[in-house]
């Protein structure tokens, strides 16, 4: 999702409504409250892999890093985040 998705998501949101963040295949009940956002000031590499049927990205900070060969089908591209979080995380050590 775009921040402008977003926006046009909340555009008719209380803005007294407090942000919850819910990992996927959570119960409702797991949710937590966003306490922080993040938008760090580097690019951050999505790699999108095809496993057999199943499609799925990795997102992570910095250029594209060679842990494994890369595969005939994953591309990578860099693009500018946005880190929606429930508390305190590592990023502010990012460069």
């Amino acid at each position: 999702m775009k921040v402008r998705e977003l926006m046009k998501h909340l555009r008719n949101a209380d803005p007294e409504a407090t942000v919850l963040f819910l990992d996927e295949y959570a119960d409702c009940d797991q949710a937590d409250e966003v306490r922080q956002v993040t938008m760090p000031a580097t690019n951050w590499t999505c790699e999108r892999r095809i496993d057999g049927d199943r499609a799925y990205d990795i997102h992570y900070p910095g250029p594209p890093e060679r842990r494994d060969a890369l595969r005939q089908e994953e591309v990578t591209h860099s693009e500018r985040v946005v880190v929606l979080s429930s508390g305190p995380t590592n990023l502010r050590f990012e460069a």
